[in-house]
């Protein structure tokens, strides 16, 4: 579940996707309706695939914010309309399948690291640019959740303490400034007709000197961020993902920002890269993290 849409996918345990169905929805603010079309689509999708319920090993599902790993609630400001809901045990009394829940950014480095850019490297920090922003932390080659399940909540670093209020609850959070939503604001008075996130990629791999300086700006912005990240953790790898992780000019900032900013060793010790997997990358973390906890025999 992404914060305006529903995908999934029946997969087999090597990730090999044998059905797929996408609908638009307002996640953020529709918890109960969203968890309801999740086991709509499951029911519908099977029976498409023509695999009968039983057969199904596990599920997994990504949420566009914080889970406690303690109790499976989640508690964030960032997900208003979530907040005391358990994911997985609501869609488990709704379908009748053992559920896996976790954020969507600790997905997409899940799945960058078993299928994707991150494969090969045992520290990395997947960084989400879309509606949210949001990263994904693997140490030692394992996810790292931390202590309640928000480690890697980049895009709530304050970089301007005059900052617009955040839905978090607090100012000038990175988020505020680098987003999607945010880079549309800043670009649309520049264009007449309304801009979406697919006219601005298509401005910027045609070379729309406006648009690629906004995403430069954005890129450097995180990269400012990552490169303390860089400083405390020292990872091989850095991959940009989500939507906006296909700008060249926003990765290309991020890149100037960690070798600007980061201590000299670390940036030279780090590669900064687009994702490999690309909006698929947080779906295949849900394939993985099913596929990891599944009963080793369906019935």
């Amino acid at each position: 579940m992404g914060h305006r849409h529903i995908r999934l996918a029946i997969a087999e345990r090597d990730a090999n996707v044998l059905a797929e169905r996408a609908v638009a929805l307002n996640v953020d603010y529709s918890p109960h309706r969203a968890l309801d079309t999740v086991a709509e689509l499951v029911h519908e999708l099977l029976a498409e695939a023509g695999i009968a319920l039983p057969n199904v090993a596990g599920i997994g599902v990504v949420v566009p914010g914080p889970v406690d790993w303690r109790t499976g609630t989640t508690s964030s400001a960032v997900l208003p309309g979530w907040r005391g809901l358990a994911p997985a045990a609501e869609l488990e009394r709704r379908i009748g399948v053992a559920v896996q829940v976790d954020n969507d950014a600790f997905l997409g480095a899940l799945g960058e690291h078993r299928y994707g850019a991150a494969r090969g490297f045992d520290d990395v920090i997947y960084v989400k640019v879309a509606d949210g922003l949001g990263a994904g932390l693997v140490l030692g080659g394992r996810l790292h959740r931390g202590s309640t399940g928000i480690a890697g909540e980049i895009g709530h670093v304050q970089v301007n303490e005059d900052g617009p209020v955040c839905r978090c609850g607090s100012r000038g959070c990175l988020e505020s400034q680098a987003s999607v939503p945010k880079l549309i604001e800043l670009l649309q008075p520049a264009h007449g007709e309304t801009l979406g996130v697919e006219a601005v990629l298509a401005l910027a791999d045609d070379g729309d000197a406006g648009v690629n300086r906004v995403l430069n700006d954005a890129g450097r912005a995180i990269g400012r961020v990552l490169a303390d990240l860089c400083n405390t953790l020292n990872p091989s790898a850095v991959v940009v993902g989500g939507i906006m992780g296909s700008a060249s000019a926003l990765v290309d900032g991020v890149q100037h920002a960690v070798d600007r900013y980061a201590q000299p060793d670390a940036a030279a010790a780090v590669r900064v890269t687009q994702s490999a997997l690309g909006e698929r990358a947080e779906l295949t973390g849900a394939i993985t993290l099913a596929t990891s906890t599944a009963r080793t025999t369906s019935p």
